[in-house]
């Protein structure tokens, strides 16, 4: 259920027990146990009980009771920046002993299983890179053609990966690299048939974001990216030792090995966004040589967000919720090298 709590325009919002903090100058401090959270129109008491994590995206006020409180409930408190990226987390220093998954993960790293590993995910990013566009193409008939086109062109790429027999996987990460780049160079070709003109767009852009498509696209890729950490830390995985993504200084690469299946899932919340007419060009800023989305896009994409982590979808041949989803890429991996590596 989501609540949100209005009063001349300020809102605090409260969306399947994480709150989100995106009024400035907001106070988060400790009363009666609770989380007592206020600004210039809101006052509220919230038990830790009833939270699994406080998203703030503004500047606030958070005390050294609230902390604690956080870190003793076990709610971690992240911190967004404006690309919806996370920058920061305060969260319990409890975990279970990780050092042998750890081990097992650097061996597993330099083996020719994470090279099976990789092309799995990038076999289920493709399927559902497809399903994408064919579900699109059944509301838009006339771009069927097209896509079918489209879609035998990615699976012909996809195809060669079945030449990489037995190879680890820093022999291989620069074709298997280029095979991905390809194969999304032909899935955003596709999607971009289907956005209205406001949101037409010539292909990815990243930072900064040139059009209001890719201003919106990254904001929810920032968002998953701190479930995917959760995932990883949960499991007790370093998200430093990736597979595919291994040139990233001081960047959790792990994290976005993990992601990639995962994007075609969010592609489609911004593109329902858009077409239903939800998401509409005043929602985003020009800033610098690119877009920004605005706090009142903020309003809209975020509840979005988290509504879709609670619904129950089918990813390969298993339906539960899509949070579970991405938590349960990491258990996989966890169980799989511990299966597989011995110490």
């Amino acid at each position: 259920m989501l609540m949100r709590l209005a009063v001349v325009g300020q809102i605090l919002t409260i969306f399947d027990m994480q709150i989100i903090i995106d009024t400035a100058d907001t106070k988060i401090t400790v009363k009666n146990k609770s989380f007592f959270i206020q600004n210039a129109s809101v006052e509220r008491i919230i038990s830790p009980k009833r939270l699994t994590s406080i998203a703030i995206t503004s500047n606030c006020l958070l005390n050294t009771a609230a902390i604690k409180l956080a870190a003793q409930n076990q709610v971690p408190i992240l911190f967004f920046n404006n690309f919806g990226t996370i920058q920061a987390r305060l969260w319990s220093p409890y975990f279970t002993n990780i050092a042998d998954i750890r081990k097992k993960q650097m061996i597993f790293a330099n083996s020719f299983h994470a090279t099976d590993w990789v092309i799995r995910l990038l076999q289920i990013k493709t399927n559902e890179q497809i399903r994408t566009l064919r579900q699109l193409a059944k509301k838009r008939p006339q771009h069927t053609q097209i896509i079918e086109h489209t879609v035998m062109q990615m699976n012909k790429i996809f195809v060669q990966t079945e030449d990489i027999n037995q190879q680890t996987i820093n022999k291989v990460r620069q074709r298997l690299m280029g095979y991905e780049g390809s194969i999304s160079r032909h899935y955003f070709s596709g999607l971009k048939l289907f956005m209205p003109t406001p949101f037409a767009f010539d292909k990815r852009s990243r930072r900064p974001a040139m059009d209001y498509f890719n201003s919106g696209l990254n904001y929810l890729y920032g968002m998953t990216y701190s479930i995917v950490e959760s995932g990883v830390f949960a499991k007790g995985l370093d998200p430093f030792i990736g597979f595919l993504h291994v040139d990233f200084y001081k960047r959790t690469a792990l994290v976005f090995d993990l992601i990639e299946p995962i994007r075609p899932l969010i592609d489609r919340i911004l593109v329902d966004l858009i077409m239903t007419e939800q998401l509409l060009p005043d929602h985003f800023i020009p800033k610098g040589q690119g877009y920004w989305l605005n706090k009142k896009g903020k309003r809209i994409i975020i509840p979005s967000f988290n509504a879709y982590l609670q619904e129950r979808i089918k990813i390969g041949h298993t339906v539960r919720r899509f949070k579970d989803h991405i938590y349960g890429e990491s258990n996989l991996l966890g169980n799989h090298i511990n299966e597989i590596i011995t110490l």
